[in-house]
């Protein structure tokens, strides 16, 4: 997932350069901008003049800051990423460990359901970059990866705190809840009063736990 050099901090005894501030908060507006249409209409359908308009600026100011539309769905994507960390590394003092991890998994199911855009941008987008040649194709399989490899790794910690079986098949786990956690946001986004997605999540791990967790000692 590409991301945007980091800024330059001022010197210290002197204030932000000059334009910095505004800079940074045109930058947000657009992708908000962009997030929104993105979500309605997908990908490809969505122009870079409608994103300009969205964010209140020219097709030339717009390009200023994003050279291209692929550079924006990055931009897109990786402020999502960062919201779904900073949401769950705020609920503890140290990094979840071991079944913690599914815990804020529920958690982040319970978020989402509050931010509906946020959940249909990324329905929308994940049917579309199933494609290889979409921008967001990448970025796509390393989400779900990433996020197998840390629900799984978080099982094999469980094992060495001696809070689950050993037995236990961490990956498949992974995987599962992954699928599951995807096939209930579109079924929250076709009929969100029929669907409680946090309750569904939390009754799936309730089964893994009563079948795998064990007691240290």
């Amino acid at each position: 997932m590409a991301t945007s050099p980091a800024a330059r901090p001022p010197r210290r005894g002197r204030g932000r350069p000059k334009g910095a501030a505004g800079a940074g908060e045109t930058r947000e507006r657009i992708v908000a901008a962009a997030a929104d249409l993105f979500a309605e209409r997908g990908f490809h359908a969505t122009p870079m003049t409608g994103i300009a308009v969205a964010s209140g600026l020219s097709q030339t100011g717009l390009l200023h800051h994003f050279a291209s539309k692929e550079d924006l769905l990055a931009a897109v994507l990786e402020q999502r990423d960062t919201r779904d960390v900073e949401a769950l590394s705020a609920r503890r003092a140290a990094p979840a460990r071991g079944w913690e991890v599914y815990d804020d998994m529920v958690e982040l199911v319970r978020l989402n359901a509050g931010r509906e855009a946020l959940v249909r941008l990324f329905t929308n987008l994940a049917g579309e970059a199933v494609d290889p040649t979409h921008p967001g194709h990448d970025w796509l399989r390393r989400h779900h990866a990433g996020a197998v490899d840390s629900l799984t790794r978080a099982l094999t910690e469980a094992v060495s705190d001696g809070t689950a079986d050993p037995a236990v098949p961490a990956r498949t786990i992974a995987s599962q809840l992954i699928a599951l956690m995807d096939g209930l946001q579109l079924q929250w986004l076709v009929a969100p009063d029929d669907v409680d997605m946090a309750a569904d999540v939390a009754a799936h791990l309730a089964t893994v736990r009563d079948r795998w967790a064990t007691t240290p000692g």
